[in-house]
């Protein structure tokens, strides 16, 4: 790869370029430009004029005593007409002889160009900048995650903004691989003040996430919403008609939704006094961990894979459609846990799972985390009477060929071992 400063004057806009195909000359190359793209050529030379330079060098083919563009003809066609604007078509003409005074380019400007005279390289390079990634071997454009991180590094205008902001409120919540959901379909969805209203979010002036109801109201939502886009069950294309957008609502009615949309409140107006209503009706639960509760765990750099566990059942692993994944999960969940916990607490490993866990709630009973009475009902879960509300249903579900456990006697199973888990997971090390 060879790069050169050249003059303006002997580079040649390509009559031949790939963009239009083959032309009679020059100029005709040059008008063809302008007929089709003249919007984007002014604001090109607006851009080389304010920077008094381009940022990619043209990748150029000598010529006889000229050295002819392969990629770059719009940049050079720029730099030629800011140089001698008489060559400029019409309507464009007055615009670039007004540029060309204050840009400073003459034909004897130099430019750094990429010279190379095998045709076949020439070709491999053009294919790879034009042709998309190619399979990985062209240039990979950014996703709108890409531009959003950009123009939040240079202080630019993200795109997406609201998107953005409700993908960093869901990793702060703990939601798992929040990244990864698109950010173009959340937008689409959740750009409209209307919608907004009806989640109860809002953007505030600092690009962040505010909130118009109760954070678990809408965890709840917003959860289902990223995981319908990761599952691919909401796509832009769903989104194109607002037929099929308010189709998707109504399924979000259930997790708490808002049929009516009021505004976002103005905190220098004075709030009167709400009306009776009737008692809210609980967000759909669909999720064995509630996924609108707010756990305070603190995660610790060797609960790795204890914190993605409980990211699965809180957030990806549904009642409904996972009912053999989820009591596996579940069931490794707390035998990590308690292995942690005894660990940590220097105490007797028992022979199975349930003998461990009595382990840790006696010991939990001992140092007063855990009152008699819940160490007493936590105990009638580690029996063996084949009930689908203890901890064998779990292990059944593995080795049965056909045992299931029901929904409710999963849930019931959670919210029986639901404390114990928190404080196996938070305790810390015995010294």
């Amino acid at each position: 790869m060879n790069f050169l400063n050249l003059p303006i004057s002997a580079l040649v806009v390509n009559k031949n370029n790939d963009r239009h195909g083959e032309t009679p000359s020059e100029d005709s190359a040059i008008a063809w430009l302008f007929e089709h793209h003249g919007p984007k050529m002014v604001a090109l030379a607006e851009s080389i004029v304010e920077s008094k330079r381009i940022f990619d060098a043209p990748l150029v083919k000598p010529v006889e005593d000229k050295f002819v563009v392969f990629d770059g003809n719009r940049r050079v066609t720029c730099l030629k007409l800011l140089a001698d604007p008489s060559h400029t078509p019409e309507p464009f003409r007055k615009k670039f002889e007004g540029l060309s005074q204050a840009s400073g380019f003459t034909l004897e400007s130099l430019i750094a160009c990429q010279v190379e005279h095998n045709q076949h390289e020439i070709d491999q390079a053009l294919s790879r900048r034009h042709n998309g990634t190619d399979g990985g071997r062209g240039q990979l454009g950014w996703d709108p995650r890409a531009k959003a991180n950009h123009a939040n590094r240079t202080g630019g205008t993200n795109q997406y903004p609201i998107a953005e902001a409700i993908e960093v409120f869901l990793t702060e919540q703990g939601y798992p691989d929040a990244d990864r959901v698109g950010r173009s379909t959340m937008y689409r969805l959740m750009n409209a003040k209307k919608r907004q209203r009806q989640f109860g979010i809002f953007l505030k002036p600092d690009n962040t996430l505010g909130l118009s109801r109760p954070k678990e109201d809408v965890i709840s939502l917003l959860s289902k919403v990223a995981n319908d886009i990761q599952a691919k069950n909401l796509t832009l294309n769903n989104l194109l008609k607002v037929q099929n957008v308010e189709e998707y609502l109504k399924t979000l009615r259930d997790y708490g939704l808002n049929e009516e949309t009021p505004p976002v409140p103005n905190p220098t107006e004075k709030v009167l006094p709400a009306s009776p209503r009737s008692p809210k009706r609980p967000p759909k639960r669909d999720t064995l961990i509630p996924n609108h509760v707010e756990y305070t765990i603190q995660w610790r750099p060797n609960q790795g894979k204890m914190e993605r566990l409980w990211q699965e059942l809180q957030f990806k692993l549904y009642l409904d459609r996972h009912e053999l994944a989820i009591p596996i999960v579940f069931r490794s969940l707390l035998e990590l846990a308690t292995n942690r916990y005894i660990a940590t607490q220097n105490l007797r490993q028992g022979k199975s799972l349930a003998l461990s866990i009595k382990v840790a709630v006696e010991h939990l009973e001992k140092i007063g985390s855990f009152s008699p009475k819940e160490a007493k009902d936590l105990a009638r879960l580690l029996g063996d009477t084949k009930s689908s509300r203890e901890l064998e249903a779990l292990h059944r579900v593995v080795h049965s060929n056909s045992f299931s456990i029901s929904k409710n006697d999963l849930i019931s199973l959670w919210e029986g071992f639901e404390r114990y888990l928190v404080e196996a997971i938070q305790s810390k090390a015995q010294r």
